[in-house]
């Protein structure tokens, strides 16, 4: 079928989305498009650049026409999304209608309720359980201040990101190579494409730090920290000591190094859209992308790897193989009307539903339903990555949420993005990144030391 595909920065036509604040607003009862706004007739959403897009604008289409109710999507690159919301909380100018929340972000928001439970707006809310959790990525506990089903529904999951492997099947054949399955395996295979001539670059991940509250290279960093058994700290919910010094942390930091070598010589350059532009021009023998990255390298109008490109789990270290989940929450911020607020339920509602998340999937989106698959009609290559989706669903942990994650990933994306670089030593940057944390931990509340 003809899909829209979202076109990546500095490789094909890059997105001319602004990021246009509305000023002048009132509080809740002003409407989200000034005059003749505020009813539940339009809504106003802000989302992020990515390669997503184009789903999220063919499934807000069938929304439209299905509802009558009019969605102005405001996009912005990913750096500015954090930043726009939260001047939209502290000036109560209340322009958007819901909120789009990366996972980082997600803990200050339920935390300092900027947004609101879902039950407060529909006391009979129930969540569908085809939705997939996420590490109970929906529902906030207050008390525990952690993300479990024991808390609130807060949040539904746009798009159902995690990491995949994608590789040249090209290459793979030329050196009578298999998928990884281990690091060590998918070094080796990089090494011996470039040394063959067969490839640029061996493998390429993200290493550029995120300067706007975000993460990038820590993203990418996760899958290979959680395949070593490493962690932040040493036992979330006890002892929230940082530990990525471990051994474990060390070996996960030295394999981002190692990976990082065998990319372009600038990390500190390489984001999405180059990792994603790498592959599509062929210059990669294998990249580390969010799955919905996926459907840039089958589009025959901008990549030269359409007919040889094969998806796979990422591979893993001494704990076996790991991803990270990537996933967007849609949320309902506090102080709008009664009607907006409902308004902006039956959205999020219906973003979930499984006719959305069909459209969604057959746009080129990843689904955050488990009951997708037989449903969606898509080409064989798009089902070869959501078949690698499902494949490392159950491998996968949770992005870094914590209620002070704002402040963390500032530190991480720093150390993160020197090792990658080769400008600091493994074992420099991981102790640079447990001593700068724990005064962070101290502030938050949380116990250290086993204590309470």
């Amino acid at each position: 079928m003809n899909v829209k595909r979202w076109r990546v920065p500095g490789v094909v036509a890059a997105i001319a989305g602004g990021s246009l604040i509305l000023s002048g607003c009132s509080g809740g009862g002003g409407g989200a498009l000034g005059e003749g706004g505020g009813d539940g007739s339009s809504l106003v959403v802000i989302t992020n650049e990515s390669p997503w897009l184009g789903a999220y604008e063919a499934a807000i289409k069938v929304y439209e026409e299905e509802s009558g109710v009019s969605v102005d999507l405001r996009t912005v690159p990913y750096d500015e999304v954090r930043t726009q919301i939260l001047n939209d909380v502290q000036s109560g100018s209340h322009a958007y209608d819901v909120y789009q929340l990366d996972e980082p972000w997600m803990p200050e928001f339920f935390e300092n309720e900027w947004v609101v439970p879902f039950t407060d707006i529909d006391p009979s809310y129930k969540e569908d359980p085809a939705i997939n959790s996420y590490g109970n990525f929906t529902h906030w506990d207050a008390e525990k201040r952690i993300s479990s089903e024991s808390g609130e529904a807060m949040s539904i999951p746009l798009n159902g990101n995690i990491q995949i492997l994608s590789y040249r099947t090209d290459v793979y054949d030329e050196l009578g190579a298999e998928p990884p399955t281990t690091w060590a395996e998918a070094i080796q295979i990089g090494k011996e494409a470039q040394e063959q001539g067969l490839a640029n670059y061996g493998y390429t991940l993200r290493t550029q730090g995120s300067k706007g509250g975000g993460t990038q290279v820590t993203y990418d960093f996760l899958a290979i920290m959680y395949s070593y058994g490493a962690n932040w700290f040493k036992d979330e919910g006890t002892d929230w000591t940082p530990n990525l010094s471990s051994p474990e942390g060390i070996k996960a930091a030295t394999t981002l190094r190692e990976l990082a070598k065998l990319g372009p010589s600038a990390t500190a350059t390489i984001g999405q859209a180059q990792v994603i532009g790498a592959m599509q021009a062929g210059e990669t023998a294998q990249v580390q992308a969010v799955a919905a990255a996926a459907p840039n390298f089958l589009d025959e109008a901008n990549s030269n790897v359409v007919e040889n490109v094969g998806f796979a789990p990422l591979p893993g270290g001494d704990a076996g193989p790991a991803a990270a989940s990537g996933v967007w929450a849609l949320t309902v911020p506090a102080g709008l009307t009664d009607e907006r607020s409902q308004a902006a339920l039956d959205f999020i509602t219906w973003m979930g539903s499984k006719e959305a998340q069909v459209a969604f999937t057959e746009a080129g989106g990843i689904p955050t339903r488990d009951d997708i698959l037989e449903s969606v009609d898509v080409s064989d290559g798009e089902l070869a990555y959501l078949n690698a989706i499902q494949e490392a669903l159950p491998n996968v942990n949770k992005h870094v949420r914590y209620t002070f994650g704002a402040k963390m990933a500032p530190i991480t994306e720093k150390y993160l993005a020197q090792i990658a670089a080769g400008s600091i030593s493994p074992e420099e940057g991981v102790k640079a990144i447990d001593e700068e944390l724990t005064p962070i931990i101290e502030e938050a509340g949380y116990p250290m030391g086993g204590g309470k």
